[in-house]
């Protein structure tokens, strides 16, 4: 597979909102990875009808509005597929020498604090959900993937006191902000791992209950 790259929040937002579409360029993206990492099928538009229903209103999506998605779907499954398969294919001594990690499609680093961590949550609870649109009972998870996806839970909650001290909270945000990647990686391979074993019959048929859990109460703020 070539080079896919990420659009920027900065170009997609505007043309997701010429286009009709409802969600932020952090939703569509959380949204999208959620359901990857949750075992979406990757060939094919599996993705379609969610994000129609989730940025839509239900409605199907015009041409200009499906090329957009797309964009964000490939780069998003680029990432995620070629992570696990460097995991899986490689020695400890070659995975010592890469860097792994997994993108956020927030505003750009020198942003305004408050949108960024807006947005940060609203990718992380979109990712939660999308893994609950892939039919992932909490109570059926390993127990890494189950605290990882509990402090995601709990990311999603945080937001800013701009009556606080903005300097400490931006390095608090900074932090949780890099710890997000840490917790997708975590769901990423372990759901990967269950699937496989799944796939062996050693598994349960499962029903979702995290789309549900998504939802969240008025956010904490970061202290």
């Amino acid at each position: 597979m070539s080079e896919v790259k990420l659009p920027t929040y900065e170009s997609l937002e505007p043309m997701l909102k010429e286009h009709g579409l409802t969600a932020t360029p952090a939703e569509l993206h959380g949204l999208l990875s959620g359901m990857i990492c949750g075992g979406l099928e990757l060939d094919g538009e599996q993705w379609l009808a969610p994000v129609c229903d989730y940025a839509n209103q239900g409605e199907p999506l015009t041409d200009g509005a499906k090329t957009l998605v797309r964009a964000v779907y490939d780069a998003a499954a680029h990432e995620l597929s070629g992570l696990l398969n460097t995991l899986f294919t490689s020695t400890g001594a070659e995975l010592n020498e890469v860097e792994l990690t997994v993108s956020l499609l927030l505003p750009e680093q020198d942003g305004d604090l408050m949108l960024r961590a807006e947005a940060l949550s609203e990718w992380v609870t979109n990712f939660i959900s999308g893994l609950g649109l892939m039919g992932l009972d909490k109570k059926a998870l390993s127990e890494d993937v189950t605290e990882a996806i509990e402090a995601l839970e709990e990311i999603a909650k945080l937001g800013i006191d701009d009556t606080e001290d903005m300097d400490e909270q931006a390095m608090l945000f900074d932090n949780i902000a890099a710890y997000v990647p840490e917790c997708v990686m975590v769901c990423l391979i372990g759901l990967s791992q269950r699937r496989d074993a799944s796939e062996a019959g050693s598994d349960e048929p499962v029903n979702g209950d995290l789309a549900d859990d998504a939802s969240s109460a008025q956010k904490p703020t970061l202290h």
